[in-house]
């Protein structure tokens, strides 16, 4: 009989395997199918009932045998499983402790700094009585780095996974800029109300406009405030806020055409360009759809068409908005004669009604694709404006316009509001007041026309 001093029970159970580590040799009790294997004299730490631990994880491989090493750790009977960026062979992982090669000894010493890296955070939460599993990834992300690319590309990479291409591309638009400005290897402690400053007159020298500026900036305050709000970047290190550095806005002209101008459009033609039928006629279908912008109608599908009504999500809320609000636009013969003319020939349910992204292989492709459509589009209405000598009308001009008839012809706000899927009456009040301003100063005028 071995007395208890002889014998070292490791014998902690992990699905459903007991390993006993008696007078060096591993001796293995396996009851159900094994799912990891524990090594003798790899690293093991407990302390105050949290448990850390490496295993090699049996469930996947690569096609040279090769499975990974991760470290778990466990606190009342739940598990945290983070990758170590090591992989093993079944043979490695059993003589890592001893083996001589020098790719595996590599591997033990990536892996021993990997897990003293966790010991120590865990010391440090227990020590302060803040032990959590978030508050273990909080300490990880306070070690990671805060140069200001790295935290760019994480938000980039992030937003293409959640297909806002429109965003990401925004965020590496900034990126762009703020590097051309200061190619340094910044980090985000970096960032002062005077760099911004700098930033700021560098732009306005190169004859950008506050909106553009507005654009980049924002997106820089947004890395910022995630980074404190992760806890990696201290509150007291943000350059932004009421006392320090305000981002500057100004308030783009939003042009409404009156009715009569709309009929122009409408009925414009020029035999010299026979493409400006086909993209006059988006830009009308997007007026008679509630003003839906282009990658609303674009996305269109002879499934939203119910009877005399036609039904969609908008795109630019599905992301932001906790309730997704339904929009519903009357289908008018006008909008029919449209679908006639340019739709898609070919109407099952999940065809697209127009069928510029019929065929599209990837959401990144359909997001270039609307972008493009867009741009020729605005071609287009730029020269049926110029032949019309009427402002610049770009696609916004629809949805601006549709709103702005509505509203003199006396609609009810309410119902303008619900029709643009504005979550409440104060934006559509806020978003008509614009128009509204540019309409007395036009009317102020008249009063002094003596001629």
């Amino acid at each position: 009989m071995v007395s208890d001093s002889r014998v070292l029970f490791v014998c902690r159970k992990i699905c459903r395997k007991f390993v006993i580590d008696f007078q060096g040799k591993t001796m293995r009790i396996q009851s159900y199918k094994i799912i990891h294997k524990i090594t003798r004299k790899m690293l093991n730490y407990t302390k105050e009932g949290v448990s850390l631990y490496l295993f090699l994880e049996n469930r996947y491989a690569t096609k040279s045998n090769l499975k990974s090493v991760k470290l778990v750790i466990s606190f009342h009977r739940e598990r945290k499983y983070f990758p170590t960026g090591v992989a093993l062979s079944d043979e490695d992982w059993t003589l890592i402790s001893t083996c001589k090669k020098k790719n595996v000894v590599e591997k033990r010493q990536s892996l021993e700094r990997t897990f003293y890296k966790f010991k120590a955070i865990i010391d440090n939460l227990l020590e302060k009585n803040q032990f959590s599993f978030d508050n273990i990834e909080r300490s990880l992300s306070t070690s990671k780095s805060l140069v200001l690319a790295d935290c760019y590309a994480k938000r980039i990479e992030m937003l293409r996974q959640n297909e806002q291409f429109g965003t990401a591309r925004c965020y590496s638009d900034a990126l762009i800029s703020l590097s051309a400005f200061d190619s340094r290897k910044l980090e985000l402690k970096q960032i002062t109300v005077d760099w911004l400053k700098k930033y700021e007159r560098h732009m306005l020298n190169r004859g950008r406009s506050y909106t553009t500026i507005g654009i980049k900036l924002h997106t820089l305050k947004t890395i910022v405030n995630e980074a404190i709000s992760q806890r990696t970047l201290d509150s007291s290190l943000s350059p932004f806020g009421r006392g320090k550095y305000e981002i500057s806005s100004s308030e783009a002209r939003k042009l409404a055409l009156p009715l009569h101008t709309i009929k122009q459009i409408y009925t414009f033609e020029d035999p010299k360009d026979p493409s400006i039928p086909q993209y006059r006629d988006l830009w009308m279908f997007s007026y008679f759809c509630n003003g839906a912008n282009f990658n609303d109608i674009l996305r269109l599908k002879f499934k939203n068409i119910n009877g005399n009504e036609i039904s969609f999500l908008r795109g630019k809320t599905i992301n932001t908005s906790k309730k997704k609000r339904e929009i519903v636009a009357f289908l008018t013969d006008e909008m029919r004669a449209i679908i006639d003319r340019i739709g898609n020939p070919v109407q099952l349910p999940d065809n697209y009604i127009f069928p510029y992204l019929q065929n599209c292989p990837s959401k990144e492709k359909e997001y270039d694709t609307v972008r493009n459509v867009i741009f020729r589009t605005n071609i287009r209405m730029k020269r049926i404006a110029k032949a019309l000598d009427i402002p610049k009308v770009t696609t916004y001009t629809a949805r601006h316009s549709y709103a702005t008839v509505l509203k003199r012809s006396g609609a009810n706000i309410a119902f303008i509001s619900e029709s643009l899927g504005h979550s409440d009456l104060q934006i559509t009040e806020n978003y008509l007041a614009s128009f509204e301003t540019e309409e007395r100063e036009k009317n102020a005028k008249l009063l002094i026309a003596f001629e």
